[in-house]
């Protein structure tokens, strides 16, 4: 197979090069390029840009929303689980099929059973960012989760005192309705957590919790739609 995709490739730029040889336009030979590889998919159903023919080093079409298609920000609900409570790395290359992951993870049976725990999001507050860093050859990911809870009490302080040198995985749940899995659980997010009491009554008296962590081989990932996970809904 690798050498198939190798000889595709070559043949490809070979053709291309005969067209602007012919033609004399160095222009067509390179617009050929394209015109090549969608008749080749049309043709015979299999792909040059992605899947198992893809070719090295080949992009694909980066396409934005279609005119007429919603496209809103930020997040409603946010959902958490410790690294310790997945068994095995999640997500693992293996589970990532064009762009989403298609598998659940496999959580610690127990007792007590591990299971995700809902964040109460404060309305307009939730949001999820990534970069790819690095001069070529040696890019990788980092990804950030920053969300604000109203109020301050003996239950939430519990709670808050549970992040305490505890790295995550977070599921959040877009305004769009993905469901969009953050850190993984061989890199999980680790929260930097402050809390402002406000200084009158009109003031939001609130936590933030704000993580950051690179070193991702890809970005954050959207779940499939027919992934069932334990108090992820």
């Amino acid at each position: 197979m690798k050498f198939f995709k190798v000889f595709l490739g070559l043949a490809l730029f070979a053709v291309a090069a005969l067209v602007a040889e012919q033609t004399g336009n160095v222009l067509a030979g390179i617009v050929s390029i394209p015109l090549l590889t969608y008749g080749f998919e049309a043709l015979t159903g299999l792909s040059l840009l992605s899947g198992p023919l893809a070719l090295y080093g080949a992009l694909s079409p980066i396409k934005r929303p279609a005119q007429g298609e919603a496209n809103p920000g930020g997040g409603r609900k946010l959902w958490l689980i410790g690294v310790d409570s997945i068994v095995g790395e999640w997500p693992k290359k293996g589970d990532i099929v064009e762009g989403e992951i298609i598998n659940p993870p496999v959580l610690v049976a127990g007792p007590p059973a591990a299971v995700f725990v809902e964040v109460a999001v404060s309305d307009n507050s939730l949001k999820i960012d990534q970069n790819m860093k690095g001069a070529s050859g040696y890019q990788s990911w980092e990804q950030m989760i920053e969300v604000k809870i109203a109020g301050f009490g003996k239950v939430q302080v519990a709670a808050i005192e549970n992040l305490l040198n505890q790295e995550v995985v977070a599921i959040e749940l877009s305004n769009d309705g993905q469901r969009i899995v953050i850190g993984t659980s061989i890199n999980g997010q680790q929260f930097e957590i402050t809390h402002t009491s406000g200084a009158k009554g009109g003031d939001r008296r609130e936590w933030t919790l704000k993580s950051k962590q690179d070193g991702y081989m890809h970005g954050y990932l959207p779940l499939k739609d027919t992934i069932v996970i334990p108090g992820v809904s």
